[in-house]
C-alpha cells in the first residue's frame, strides 16, 4: 500500500489545525483526515476527538461498501443476459419495444414470435401473431377515425410494445429468464425494406 502523501505535508501543523482537518469532512478528503488522525495519535495518543473521527469514518466507509454491494446485487438481478450456450437466443425487451414503436406493433410481435419459437411455445406464438395483427389494425382505424398526429400514433405503438414485453414476455417467458442476445440487424433491414413502399406511397400518393 502506498504511503499517505498527507503525512509529511501535515507534520508541521499544530494540534488545533489537525483537529480542524479531521472534523472538516466537507473540505478534506478521507486520506487527509486519516493522516491528521495518525499524527495526532502519535503526538497525544488516542483522544476523544480522534476516536470519534475514526468511528464516524469507519461507519461512513461501511455504509458506502454496503451501498455498493446492494447496487451491484441489484444490477446483477436486472441483467438476464448470459453467455451460456444452453440459454435461448432471444430478441430483448428493448429491441422489441423499439421495433414496435418505430415501425408498428406487428413488427414487435414478429420478433416476439421468434422468441416463442426459440423456446418451443407455439401457443403463445400464435397468440402474439393474432394480437399483433388486431392491435395494428385497431391502431390504424383509430388514427384514421380521429385524424391523430404521427407523434400520438407512436404512443399507440408504445402501448402495443408494453403489452408485448410486460404481458406476453412476463407471462410466457418469465420475468427472469436467462437468455443470449439475438442480433437485431437482419430484422431491421427487413423492416426498412417492408416499410419503404408505404412511406413512398404516403409521400407521393
Amino acid at each position: 500500500m502506498s504511503e499517505n502523501r498527507f503525512l509529511k505535508k501535515f507534520e508541521s501543523k499544530s494540534d488545533s489545525e489537525l483537529e480542524r482537518i479531521i472534523n472538516d469532512k466537507e473540505t478534506f478528503v478521507e486520506q487527509a483526515r486519516i493522516a491528521a488522525i495518525q499524527i495526532l495519535k502519535e503526538r497525544n495518543g488516542q483522544t476523544e476527538s480522534t476516536e470519534k473521527a475514526e468511528t464516524e469514518m469507519r461507519a461512513a466507509h461501511e455504509k458506502k461498501v454496503t451501498a455498493e454491494q446492494k447496487f451491484a446485487e441489484k444490477e446483477k438481478k436486472k441483467s438476464f443476459v448470459t453467455d451460456d450456450p444452453e440459454a435461448p437466443e432471444l430478441h430483448s425487451k428493448r429491441v422489441i419495444t423499439m421495433f414496435a414503436a418505430i415501425f408498428s406493433t406487428i413488427f414487435g410481435a414478429v420478433l416476439m414470435m421468434h422468441n416463442f419459437k426459440e423456446v418451443g411455445n407455439n401457443k403463445a406464438r400464435n397468440q402474439v401473431l393474432i394480437f399483433g395483427i388486431l392491435y395494428t389494425i385497431a391502431s390504424i382505424l383509430i388514427i384514421n377515425a380521429l385524424n391523430i398526429q404521427a407523434n400520438l400514433a407512436i404512443v399507440l405503438n408504445f402501448g402495443g410494445a408494453a403489452i408485448l414485453t410486460e404481458f406476453f414476455w412476463n407471462q410466457q417467458l418469465g420475468k427472469e429468464i436467462k437468455y443470449r442476445k439475438r442480433s437485431w440487424i437482419k430484422p431491421l433491414i427487413i423492416s426498412v425494406i417492408i416499410t419503404i413502399p408505404f412511406v413512398l406511397a404516403l409521400i407521393y400518393g
